[in-house]
Parts: structure tokens; sequence; C-alpha cells
């Protein structure tokens, strides 16, 4: 549960699960030679102000009975360069402990066998309540109330660090052995980006993860954004004197959008402050968001169909509803099972890295094609030129924005993981708002486009549907007519109107 947890804030449409800050937790040594907490990116050291910039890791590692502090168990933090060797599964960790360690012991300090090391990344746990870890060899160097503290620096570039507890041990020769001791221990550690209660440290870059800093005013963003289109797809809907059904859903759409940004948006600003944020927001949020992008297919293919287009949108094409409703429920559960069965922290997993996100980026296509092909129909069937060239161009700007997914996941594909997060969070957020404010410009009751949608403002549209759309027709005619430089492209109106008779 707690990796699920983790992976729906690093999930971009995704989406959005963001690495832990502050984990809490419970490790037996005796069940598990390795257990990997967590993964964090740590930022790239301040050459001006190194003592506040660096990367910290500080904490509680108490037992839960009564332990031989003579041969305690490993807490490490592996920079990305060395954890190759313990991407496996935990039945697999068959090899010596000297096998795994024998990377970090090149670099890692340890005051008794590794005095030349370099790298802070070594504590023995747990740690005798009330007291200092060993290895903490200098107190001021532990953050006031906890029991140890590792800092990390970062001069060149950022970098990926994992924290592990490894059921391993030093003996009198300096050599790797196993320990695992049936204790279990309770863990409460931090990592953040900046010394504690410096007053150099941002809110906004804290507790994240280099390669989430900054989301929060994203998020934020995003909301203000969300909030003023929602506000004049409202004023749109008060003005017309029957809400077309387009606007009704687009305007479902939107209110889903911002409703859970909103939440996600109240979870990262949580999670900056406690280093967790809050379980219920994120998954709701997500849920949201993601519905919101399967109505949104929905609506479009519906357009591409003619409905609410050449005849009023009083009824659904049944056909068309079952058909998505089994795209979007087999969307909705590879989305899921990304989230709890294909997470590793080990790996870096996002939609395009997992063969779920690749089924869910094959069903993105599937809509596209789908909407290609009723577009073209609909284009093919047009009598009146100016239309179709108006669905023409409809049809070729929202294939664009079918097709987004997989090309932003082709440009990602090429950034490093600690920009990939941000980049594909930053790019699907942008082109979803693009193609909702477009659709709220299409429907504007006042639009230029509006001669070219189904008509609501008189009283005849609501006779029913079998002469609807002859009246369409008719209300197209009379738009065109209006708007044309010239007559010489429309037929009379009762030329029309006789036709239709």
């Amino acid at each position: 549960m707690g990796q699920w947890i983790r992976f729906l804030l690093l999930f971009h449409l995704g989406t959005i699960l963001l690495d832990a800050a502050h984990i809490q937790g419970t490790w037996n040594p005796s069940e598990q030679k390795v257990a990997v907490l967590t993964k964090f990116g740590y930022q790239q050291t301040n050459v001006k102000n190194e003592k506040e910039s660096r990367g910290f890791l500080y904490g509680h590692f108490l037992p839960q009975a009564t332990f031989n502090y003579s041969n305690p168990v490993l807490l490490a933090i592996v920079s990305s360069e060395n954890i190759n060797i313990f991407r496996k599964t935990s039945t697999d960790y068959g090899m010596s402990c000297g096998s795994m360690l024998r990377n970090l012991t090149n670099k890692g300090f340890e005051p008794r066998c590794f005095p030349n090391g370099t790298s802070d990344s070594f504590r023995w746990i747990p740690c005798p309540d009330g007291h200092l870890c060993k290895g903490e060899d200098n107190a001021a160097n532990v953050i006031p109330g906890y029991q140890m503290t590792m800092q990390i620096e970062e001069r060149f570039n950022p970098e990926h660090w994992y924290v592990l507890l490894i059921a391993c041990n030093l003996d009198s020769n300096c050599e790797w052995k196993d320990s695992a001791p049936n204790v279990p221990i309770n863990y409460d550690i931090w990592l953040t980006n900046g010394r504690p209660n410096s007053a150099a440290v941002s809110f906004f870059t804290f507790n994240f993860s280099f390669d989430e800093q900054n989301t929060v005013q994203l998020f934020l963003l995003t909301v203000c954004m969300y909030a003023i289109l929602s506000i004049i797809q409202s004023g749109a809907n008060f003005k017309n004197r029957q809400i077309p059904p387009r606007s009704i859903i687009l305007s479902r759409i939107i209110t889903m959008k911002l409703i859970g940004y909103s939440l996600q948006c109240f979870n990262v600003l949580l999670f900056a402050y406690d280093g967790q944020g809050f379980f219920i927001a994120r998954i709701a949020g997500e849920v949201l968001r993601n519905t919101s992008v399967q109505v949104h297919c929905l609506l479009l293919i519906l357009l591409a169909k003619g409905w609410d287009i050449s005849y009023p949108g009083t009824e659904y094409p049944r056909r068309t509803i079952i058909l998505w409703g089994i795209l979007a429920g087999l969307d909705t559960i590879l989305f899921f099972y990304n989230c709890t069965f294909v997470y590793d922290v080990l790996h870096d997993v996002d939609i395009y890295s997992a063969w779920p996100g690749h089924g869910m980026i094959l069903i993105r296509i599937v809509y596209a094609i789908w909407f290609l092909i009723e577009i073209r129909k609909l284009i093919d069937s047009e009598q009146n030129r100016h239309k179709a060239e108006f669905l023409a161009h409809f049809g070729a700007g929202f294939l664009v924005w079918f097709v987004s997914l997989p090309m932003i996941g082709i440009v990602a594909s090429f950034v490093s993981q600690l920009w990939r997060f941000s980049l594909i969070l930053a790019l699907t957020t942008f082109s979803n708002f693009v193609a909702l404010s477009c659709l709220v410009h299409q429907f504007w009751p006042k639009s230029s486009y509006r001669k070219f949608f189904a008509d609501y403002t008189n009283g005849h549209r609501r006779l029913g549907r079998d002469d609807s759309h002859e009246f369409n027709d008719y209300d197209n005619y009379l738009f065109y007519d209006q708007d044309s430089d010239s007559d010489a492209d429309f037929p009379d109106c009762e030329d029309v109107i006789r036709t239709q008779i």
C-alpha cells in the first residue's frame, strides 16, 4: 500500500505522485534482507551557501524490543550510479553482503573501517532510545531532536539517491557479513533539499525531490486558469436561452478539471508543509483528472459524428456510448493496475515506461483514429463548403490533441528523469487546457462559429428530432446568408423551403 500511495504522486496523467519526504514504517531484518524505502532527487549544492543548500536525511530508528546494539544493521543512501546491483526483487538478494556493498565501500565513510571515505552514506541502526545512532561522531552535525543526520553534497548536478535498509554488518576484520536480528525496527525519517529551519530554504522546494520541485506553483497556476475558464463557461451558459447539450458536457469537463486540480493543489501544498500530503485528495484528484480526459474524448467523438452539429444533441448514439464506455473502462483499469502492481521505487515508472502505460497510449491512439474516421465521414457528407472547411479545421486541430500524449512521450524519452516529471506534467496540462479553451470559444453564444452547430434559440427546435435536420439546414442557410459577402454562393431561402416541402 505504501508503494501505491507514493506512485500516485509521481504519475502525471497523468498524474501525480511525489517521492515521499517524510517516511514512517517498520522493517524486520530477519524477514527482508534489503528494504528500499524511497528515491529522492537532491538538488545541486549552491557553492555560495553550501551548508544550507545540501541535501539532508535525518530521523529516528528505534527497535520494538530489546536489541543487541553490538550487532546492528546498515542504513545506506545510494546514488543512482551505484544502485544497479540492487535492482532486483527482495527474494533475489542471495548474494553476499560483500558483493552487494563493494561499490559503496570504495567511497563510503565509516570511522573504524573506512576512515578515508568521502561520502556520508552509512549509519548503523537501530539507535538507543534517547541517544544518537552509532556512527554520529559529531553531535553538532545532527539536526536537533533527531538521532541521526546524513548530508548529501552534489557539486555538479542534481541526482537521485535511494534510501536502503540492509541486513549487513562489519566484523572485527572490517569484512561485510550478514546480520539478521529478529527484531522489528521502527523508522521515522525525513528527506529534504536544504537544512531544516534555515532561512535559506524555500517552501516550494524544501520537502520536494528535485524532479518535483515547483509543482506547487504549477498547480496553483493551473487552478487559477481553470477557475477563470469555468467562470467564462458559466457566463456562456447564462447567455443561452437553452443550454446546448455540448455546452453541458463541456461545463462538466471543466468542473471535473477544476475540482481535480484543486484537490491535487491542496495535496502538494500540504506535502510542502508536512512531507506527506493528503491521501484522499491525491486519489480523488487523479481520478477526476483521468475521468475528465475520457469525457473530453467522448465529446469530441460525438461532435465528429455530427451530434449537435448536423442535428440537435437531444439523444446520444447508443453504440458510440457503449464503445466509449469499454475504452474508458479499460483505460481506468490499466491506470490503476499501473499504480498498484507495476510501480517499483528502484525503476523509473511513468505512463511511457510500463506496459499498462503503453496500453493507455494505445487507447488514446484508438480514440484518435476513431475521431479521424468520423470527422472524415462528416466532412464528405457536408454539402456546404464553408461548413466543410470549418469541420476540416476542427478535425485537424483536435486530432493534434488526441495524439499529443504519444508525442509528449517521444519528447520526454530524450529528457533526463530529473526533468521528465515536470516536463510531462506541464505539457499535458497545457495541451488539455488549450483544447478545452478552444471548445469554450467555439461554443460561445456570440461566436462566429455558432452557425456551424445546432441552434437552440428558436422554439421550433423543441418539436422533435424527426424534423430537426430540415430545420437545422434552414437555420444554417440563414446564418450563411447573413455572414456572406455575396448571395451567389447560397441558394435563395424560399428555394430551400420549397425543396424541403
